[in-house]
């Protein structure tokens, strides 16, 4: 291939030192990178540049299932003239692309066949393309990187406002933020007006990814109780301790301490002691009067009681109400069903074609969170500990920002097959200790 080198003149009486580099050697080594030209066709390229692309589409399968179309391989065909004489003929620079794919269907051999594609343009040694006989240059553009982003803002009041978000390189962006209430809210889309919901109902969603990675039932346990329960999501923020009554009094930080259930008289149905309200000496004596030897009580120091807070303004109670609640914001004016939701959050999130953080994004996660997996479409791993030096700089509703959204990340690589054995619970349980020792 001819290529035209510039000379360069030196008028200066100092003589270069250094011999310049080459600045143009960045572009054309990565689009040499992303066609992969050098290697056979037959061989199996590198997972990136156009043959990720390939990868990433196909294969295609019919609606019965008993077609697919999958990709084998392609090929980059000569140009039919050099670049230099594409300039003088005002023609585009570039050369054949095929497409070998396979056409499997059910009961028949596949077939194998080279498909054209079309032109695919090439670069010169310059680092430009030549297009109708002008040279053009690719201008690379900023653009949000993705990752996560943790943010803080000012209220009109003059309260500080945290939020986070997850940014991937395709599909729906995952947001949260706090009001001025404390409660902590969850933002689907960038649309803060009609897709808003808490963040206790978005996990109480998630619960069907547990049921499917144990092969159990979409909405119910073995026993026939619902799933996503407040004692399910109390779990993956605090350590649920079971205490007697002289323990419970006993307790130094005792209004720090919530009871996860109502204590009620059964005699004559009055409710001493509600759910998620501080504990004090004297409703630990009236459930002692009602001859309870154990409570269950969560203690709320490491976050302020923030997700103590979100459940008792969360109006769905279990799984199959908060898919409805969430499905109503997303799709307005279609029925809600607990099927049609849960095939919603899959293809906002679970679906490789449709949610990808990329490698840039991916990094980043893993960066922050401590993660090691290389799954681009979704976490991966199930426990997350929590970065100890992140504890100590951090106030903390960031910290109850950062503890949601590791919970996110936990559940929703609950259906990864090569998730850790150790349980979300267990994980937090270790962070919150480690706040505490913070």
């Amino acid at each position: 291939m001819p290529s035209r080198v510039t000379e360069r003149i030196n008028f200066g009486k100092i003589k270069e030192i250094v011999v310049p580099p080459n600045m143009i050697e960045l572009q054309t080594n990565s689009y040499k990178e992303f066609l992969q030209a050098d290697a056979a066709p037959k061989k199996r390229r590198k997972h990136i540049g156009l043959e990720a692309v390939f990868l990433e589409v196909f294969p295609i399968e019919s609606y019965d299932g008993k077609c697919v179309l999958d990709y084998d391989s392609y090929e980059i065909g000569e140009p039919k003239l050099d670049w230099l004489e594409c300039l003088r003929e005002g023609l585009t620079y570039g050369a054949p692309l095929y497409v070998t794919f396979l056409l499997k269907e059910e009961g028949k051999h596949a077939k194998e066949e080279k498909v054209f594609m079309g032109e695919l343009p090439l670069m010169t040694p310059q680092g430009t393309f030549v297009i109708n006989g002008a040279e053009r240059v690719v201008v690379s553009q900023l653009h949000r990187s993705p990752g996560i982003a943790f943010e803080a803002t000012q209220h009109p009041n003059g309260k500080i406002l945290h939020s986070f978000r997850v940014i991937p390189d395709r599909g729906s962006w995952y947001e949260a933020q706090f009001d001025t209430s404390d409660l902590l809210y969850v933002y689907l889309d960038r649309k803060k007006r009609r897709r808003k919901f808490l963040t206790t109902t978005f996990f109480r969603a998630l619960s069907f990814l547990d049921a499917e990675a144990e092969g159990k039932g979409a909405d119910k346990k073995r026993d026939g109780t619902k799933t996503g329960t407040d004692e399910e999501i109390l779990k993956l923020f605090y350590e649920i301790e079971e205490l007697t009554v002289k323990e419970a009094e006993k307790l130094e930080d005792l209004p720090n301490c919530v009871l996860i259930q109502d204590a009620v008289d059964q005699e004559k149905g009055l409710v001493v002691a509600r759910a998620f309200e501080p504990l004090s000496k004297s409703v630990v004596k009236q459930i002692a009067e009602l001859g309870v030897n154990k409570i269950k009580v969560v203690n709320t120091t490491p976050d302020e009681g923030i997700m103590i807070k979100c459940l008792k303004k969360d109006p769905a109670k279990n799984e199959e109400e908060a898919l409805k609640d969430i499905y109503r914001r997303l799709r307005p004016g279609d029925p809600p069903t607990a099927a049609n939701a849960r095939a919603l959050l899959k293809r906002l999130f679970f679906d490789s074609k449709r949610y990808d953080l990329g490698r840039v994004g991916r990094y980043k996660i893993n960066q922050k969170l401590g993660l090691r997996t290389r799954k681009n479409h979704a976490f991966s791993q199930r426990t997350i500990w929590w970065p100890r030096r992140n504890i100590c700089s951090a106030s903390r509703r960031a910290k109850a920002a950062w503890m949601t959204l590791t919970t996110w990340a936990a559940a929703a690589s609950a259906r990864s097959a090569s998730c850790s054995p150790t349980s979300a619970g267990s994980g937090f349980r270790a962070r919150n200790a480690s706040s505490r020792n913070a």
